[in-house]
């Protein structure tokens, strides 16, 4: 039976938007080890901008990242807690995001309306240039997202 490699990367605490490009280096640099430069843009984009909308939405400025790769598979967790009215534009973000036919059309719509919308422009481009499926799971004010891809060859 063959084992599959893991990789996983786990940050948790306070953090502020001026730190999310320097989480990014760390993963092009983590993950350039291991992925082709195709897969490890894709997935620093997804990280920055997944990143990005967890601190600059948290009302405690708190928020965590977790990156697990696992042969060919990549999951990027981000969790923060939220305000009520971000709650349901996200909720609504995700039902038009997962009924969507081409995540492109649904990321250049983002565009369009407005790119200050909670969370839209960010989600959108993950699941149209990372060409990630997202998850959102929302608890009580805790806001989770997952964005899952399948990578290539390194």
């Amino acid at each position: 039976m063959t084992q599959v490699a893991t990789e996983s990367f786990e940050l948790t605490g306070n953090l502020t938007v001026a730190d999310v490009p320097d989480v990014r280096r760390f993963v092009e640099k983590f993950h350039g080890r291991t992925s082709n430069a195709d897969d490890v843009s894709r997935v620093a984009m997804a990280t920055h901008e997944l990143l990005e909308n967890a601190v600059k939405f948290s009302t405690d400025g708190s928020a965590s990242l977790r990156i697990d790769v696992g042969g060919s598979q990549v999951t990027i967790t981000t969790r923060n807690r939220a305000r009520p009215t971000d709650l349901d534009e996200l909720r609504e973000l995700a039902h038009q995001l997962a009924s969507t036919i081409d995540p492109m059309l649904f990321y250049l719509e983002q565009m369009r309306r407005s790119p200050t919308r909670v969370g839209g422009l960010g989600l959108g481009r993950v699941a149209a240039e990372g060409e990630m499926k997202l998850e959102l799971v929302l608890d009580g004010d805790m806001v989770q997202i997952k964005a899952e891809a399948t990578l290539g060859a390194a």
